[in-house]
């Protein structure tokens, strides 16, 4: 009875929080890593959840509960400089790389290093002016979608602030 338990708090979490990685699902559940290990192999097999290769991450998803494209989002904004990268273009619309580096405090071969994996990933979208590149988000509302419906799970308060203006936008349109 208790391997049930924990397996239903396990699933719970990662209902709430699709696209969590699996040290965060150590961490916040207080897990370690050996029997975490053995109830998330179990849930997979089960096909209660799937697992999603990201580079260095295995993310979690509850089964049939976020589609492929809406998992390839989340991947990408579950991490805090992309995240804040859509974000700003959401709120600006469109920007130029330089535009996109001056407003963070990192080189410009970091940001065009997330602003290629989120072009190939299709999140946003680039278009070359002359000897600039214009980046937008491909499709916002999905993006506010996934923001506005996992608002809690990303514990960010950029994240929260930008909710409750598109909103209040939507509200007044």
């Amino acid at each position: 009875m208790r391997e049930l338990e924990v397996r239903r708090r396990i699933y719970q979490y990662i209902f709430e929080n699709p696209g969590v990685h699996y040290r965060e699902i150590s961490r916040n559940l207080g897990m370690p890593f050996g029997s975490l290990d053995y109830h998330l192999s179990y849930l997979s097999k089960h096909g209660m959840i799937t697992v999603l290769k990201d580079g260095g991450f295995t993310r979690y998803y509850a089964k049939k509960e976020v589609d492929a494209r809406k998992k390839s989002l989340l991947s990408v904004l579950r991490h805090e400089l992309p995240r804040a990268i859509v974000l700003f273009l959401m709120k600006k619309g469109a920007a130029r790389h330089k535009e996109i580096t001056e407003a963070f405090n990192v080189s410009g071969a970091t940001i065009s290093y997330h602003l290629g994996r989120m072009v190939e990933k299709g999140i946003l979208g680039m278009e070359i002016r002359g000897r600039e590149h214009i980046y937008t988000v491909e499709n916002p509302e999905m993006v506010a979608d996934i923001l506005i419906t996992y608002r809690r799970s990303f514990g960010d308060g950029l994240v929260d602030s930008f909710v409750r203006s598109w909103i209040l936008e939507k509200k007044g349109n």
